[in-house]
């Protein structure tokens, strides 16, 4: 006896990279030294530094779908209000690493990046937003920090 069997076909979904920016700009504007400049003059330590990261990244991995995430919320998160000491130990960027942070935004936009940020939400938390529900749909999420 011979069974008609209907294999249902698993459409496999493209995966999708959700990078956590701001830890790998932090680490290029501490690790890289401060006389690396653009032709402005202007440093540019973690833009190199985070240029570097994202390109080997990129020829690593070879990501199809891929959203790059910003804190813009370092004073104002929801969490500061649930609890006002919420990261008071850390420091504010400086105005020259605050000026670094948009121009990795920039640069990210200009590889084809989707770029992410909110005043209210850090990137973590955009990137556990859009994690759920694309997981949710049958997307791989790779969620790249460090």
């Amino acid at each position: 006896v011979r069974r008609n069997t209907v294999r249902q076909r698993r459409v496999l979904k493209p995966s999708v990279h959700l990078i956590d920016a701001l830890p790998y700009v932090f680490r290029a504007y501490y690790a890289l030294p401060s006389s690396i400049k653009d032709p402005a003059g202007r440093q540019s330590n973690a833009v190199v530094g985070f240029a570097n990261f994202l390109f080997r990244y990129i020829a690593d991995e070879k990501p199809t779908h891929a959203a790059v995430c910003f804190d813009k919320s370092l004073t104002n998160c929801f969490r500061n209000k649930l609890y006002p000491d919420y990261k008071s130990n850390r420091g504010l960027p400086n105005a020259e690493l605050k000026g670094q942070i948009e121009r990795c935004r920039k640069l990210a936009a200009a590889l084809g990046l989707q770029c992410f940020d909110d005043k209210r939400y850090e990137a973590d938390d955009l990137i556990g937003s859009f994690a759920r529900p694309l997981s949710s749909a049958g997307h791989r999420c790779v969620v790249v920090t460090c």
